[in-house]
């Protein structure tokens, strides 16, 4: 650790010490172990007959003594172990701040980063809360004003960052809880869910918007793996950037696989790689997909309400040299999709419109719009009309 780094973190510990002093008591416990014996909750029953606790102050002993400390291991494969309630979180990962308003949990949330912050028409309510700064760079200090009990990061995004933030808050105060999840991968999603809930007191909260996943996902991926592999469409899947694709190693590939589709580029080496667009005219492709909302192409989501954009979007696809021999153009099978509903969170809201694109005779009565929608409005708790508001996917689709 450089010398500026070292002065910076003693300087940090001085300025929190008194106040985080009060935050690593746990109540009931005595010995400072932070955990509520058997003797400890005798002792903080009889203070109650004494009169030197209240009720509340028992009942919030005693819930301790039967329910934690509680422990899940994250993503990063870190163990991570809370001892008392969660009452002020930072949390730095757009996607579990969106779960966190599944499990109805968002009032735990003290600050959160500048993305979040500047989204105003998805995250209202936190437009006007502390932000920490940039995910790659959060403001350590800015993090420790907050005086959290946790700290929320991504588990395989912005690895450097995290560690680094990690390793500051360790330095500073080992009682503040980091936790890495995703919140975005469709292999690791339930589990994360299923910890983020015991955490935060929310099992059943999770547990109910865990069902409603499952409904989404399970009939759709039962279809699918019905299918021989001559009966999924080709796709050529087209990110943010002109003719840069997905390998079989990412998460846009894994939801392509699950709404049914191919990817004609699966077994290239890099992760995202950029193709030679004569190779996708080679490949003739059935489908076209192309992403929009997030890199180069910063169009449609839910503070757009125009496709007019996503319609040029795919005009210039349609319209590239050599590109109208394509299958996928010939049958007028080129769509664009918003990184909103494909992205983080609500990426399994993105699998059903794909599925509903991929095979639509399969899924003739999954209605996408309607099940985004009820995310929407059952488990964010938005007044966000689909009707009226949001660009999501060019052309549109039938129900």
């Amino acid at each position: 650790m450089s010398g500026k780094r070292q002065l910076f973190i003693v300087l940090i510990l001085a300025a929190h010490l008194v106040a985080t002093s009060a935050a690593l008591e746990v109540p009931g416990d005595l010995d400072g172990n932070n955990v509520v014996s058997v003797q400890e909750m005798d002792q903080a029953l009889q203070d109650y007959q004494k009169g030197e606790i209240d009720l509340d102050g028992l009942e919030g002993i005693r819930h301790i003594f039967e329910s934690y400390p509680r422990t899940v291991a994250d993503s990063a494969g870190n163990e991570v172990t809370i001892y008392k309630p969660l009452e002020r979180v930072v949390v730095l990962n757009k996607a579990a701040v969106e779960v966190m308003r599944s499990l109805d949990a968002e009032d735990l949330i003290a600050a959160v980063d500048q993305n979040v912050a500047g989204e105003s028409v998805f995250f209202p309510e936190f437009a006007g809360i502390p932000n920490v700064g940039s995910l790659s760079s959060p403001d350590t200090e800015a993090v420790l004003e907050q005086r959290p009990d946790a700290v929320i990061h991504y588990a395989t995004v912005m690895v450097s960052g995290a560690d680094q933030l990690q390793a500051d808050l360790e330095s500073v105060d080992p009682s503040i809880a980091m936790i890495r999840l995703d919140l975005s991968k469709p292999e690791s999603y339930v589990q994360e869910v299923e910890a983020l809930g015991l955490l935060l007191e929310r099992e059943e909260e999770a547990g109910e918007y865990l069902d409603f996943y499952n409904a989404s996902t399970v009939g759709i991926s039962e279809t699918v793996e019905g299918l021989d592999e001559d009966e999924k469409p080709r796709v050529y899947l087209e990110i943010w950037g002109d003719y840069k694709t997905a390998s079989s190693s990412t998460a846009s590939h894994q939801k392509l696989a699950m709404a049914g589709g191919r990817n004609i580029f699966e077994n290239l080496s890099t992760t995202y790689p950029v193709v030679d667009p004569e190779s996708v005219i080679v490949e003739d492709p059935d489908i076209i997909i192309k992403l929009c909302g997030a890199g180069d192409v910063q169009i449609g989501g839910y503070g757009d309400d125009d496709l007019s954009e996503m319609e040029a979007l795919r005009d210039e696809i349609v319209t590239r040299p050599g590109w109208g021999e394509i299958s996928a153009v010939k049958e007028g099978k080129v769509y664009v999709i918003s990184n909103d509903v494909l992205s983080g969170a609500k990426h399994f809201i993105g699998v059903a419109y794909l599925a509903k694109v991929l095979h639509p005779k399969l899924f003739e009565d999954l209605d996408p719009v309607a099940e985004h929608q009820e995310y929407l409005t059952r488990f964010q708790g938005l007044d966000y009309n689909l009707g009226e508001h949001g660009a999501f996917i060019y052309p549109p689709i039938e129900a």
